[in-house]
């Protein structure tokens, strides 16, 4: 047998196993067998098919806590299930699986009535994202430049795992509902979740890792645009202050505080 052959024949067995481990049965992948063995293989796969079950309930319910929270167990291990059948892993690391959450979310029609789901668990994916980011050492002193170095020559740097969820639907407002500490101790920690969804408010979620823990702020749009441009975009800072009603004097100094801004950049 060639090489070109064997490699063929190795994906057409890998995409076999896949259809077996996704379904439960091993089909075709039966002809690929010795008879003694395929009792054992039918076995096999209905272990490891109860065993993902389990494992991707875990794993889903990890990654997006808040989606589970609201839920409820009842309704979401039945739905992790059926995002598992639909796209297993295809790695081993179960933490890097789950990113098709949202999407099956938007497209369920049994949870129309949340419609505000997905985009909370782009939210939940965005703050477990930004938990596991690399280190970024901070350099403060590189601040001297704003005073000494033309805009145009400038590049910020963000915080680790900085991102931006937009949304018509108030997402950051649901999500400290769920994980604030400040909501979470108050009598009726949703009360300004439900005024927010009743005003049909739309907010855009900064999240960002300061230190240890990951933050999540609602922005308006202005300095959404502006982060976008300067931070997600990299874009150099005179491009990024072209926002109409962005004050970037007043923005700096708590940005600074709060761990937004790492370092600030010179380029050539």
């Amino acid at each position: 047998m060639s090489t070109a052959e064997a490699i063929q024949r190795e994906q057409i067995r890998q995409r076999l196993l896949m259809q077996a481990l996704r379904t439960g049965q091993p089909g075709a992948l039966t002809g690929w067998t010795r008879a003694p063995a395929r009792a054992d293989l039918v076995r096999g796969l209905a272990v490891y098919t109860a065993n993902a079950a389990v494992h991707a309930e875990q794993a889903l319910g990890a990654r997006y806590p808040t989606v589970r929270a609201m839920l409820g167990d009842e309704t979401f291990v039945p739905m992790a299930r059926a995002v598992w059948r639909q796209g297993p892993p295809s790695r081993g690391d179960l933490a890097q699986w789950g990113e098709a959450l949202p999407a099956f979310l938007a497209g369920a029609e049994q949870l129309a009535e949340l419609p505000y789901l997905a985009d909370v668990a782009r939210l939940d994916d965005a703050v477990m994202q930004a938990a596991g980011s690399a280190d970024a050492a901070p350099d403060l002193s590189t601040l001297m430049r704003l005073g000494d170095t033309e805009p145009d020559r400038l590049v910020l740097r963000p915080a680790p795992g900085l991102a931006l969820v937009d949304s018509v639907y108030p997402v950051a407002t649901v999500w400290r509902a769920h994980h604030d500490p400040r909501q979470t101790a108050q009598p009726d920690p949703f009360a300004d979740a439900r005024a927010a969804l009743a005003e049909q408010r739309a907010e855009t979620a900064l999240v960002w890792r300061e230190g240890w823990g990951v933050r999540v702020a609602v922005v308006d749009a202005p300095t959404a645009d502006f982060l976008r441009r300067a931070l997600t975009q990299a874009q150099p800072l005179a491009e990024a202050l072209d926002v109409p009603g962005f004050d970037f004097a007043r923005w700096l100094a708590p940005a600074v505080a709060d761990g937004l801004l790492v370092r600030i950049d010179v380029t050539t």
